[in-house]
């Protein structure tokens, strides 16, 4: 999932909770309403002194917490990380991908779908997009695990 180089290490020190919770709340609740682009997120970045890809960052993980700790949907956590690719995508023009938000946005993806060989009762959020985002938030993290805890 993580090809673009990015080592965990260089991860974790991409976000550093500078937004308070109601903030990023609300940015979340806009990105899958509406989708969000970098001139959308320009006046947050400057208020906040964060980069668009720390911020980016700081959204998805937010996002991966909490779908892991079931206190948000699989569908709404799609619908944000489909609001959030443009800007995504946008970064990772002049840059590299942010991640850990570029992988997280390709796991919430494979829910999406079945697979040809899957059988129609199987649970492909289960199946494929659970796996991945807890693989990228323990690599993320280093390895410990995600935090059900965590200030959702």
């Amino acid at each position: 999932m993580n090809d673009t180089g990015t080592t965990a290490a260089t991860w974790k020190g991409t976000v550093d909770g500078r937004l308070p919770k109601n903030q990023r709340n609300k940015l979340l609740v806009e990105a899958e309403a509406y989708g969000l682009t970098l001139n959308d997120l320009a006046a947050t970045c400057e208020e906040f002194g964060a980069a668009p890809r720390t911020l980016l960052n700081e959204l998805s993980i937010a996002v991966a917490e909490g779908y892991l700790a079931g206190a948000l949907t699989y569908e709404f956590c799609d619908g944000v990380m489909n609001g959030l690719i443009a800007a995504i995508v946008d970064v990772g023009m002049t840059n590299d991908m942010p991640q850990p938000a570029f992988s997280l946005y390709q796991a919430f993806d494979q829910g999406g779908w079945g697979r040809h060989d899957d059988p129609p009762e199987i649970d492909t959020i289960e199946k494929y997009v659970k796996p991945l985002v807890v693989q990228i938030v323990r690599e993320f993290q280093g390895g410990s695990g995600y935090r059900p805890e965590a200030d959702l």
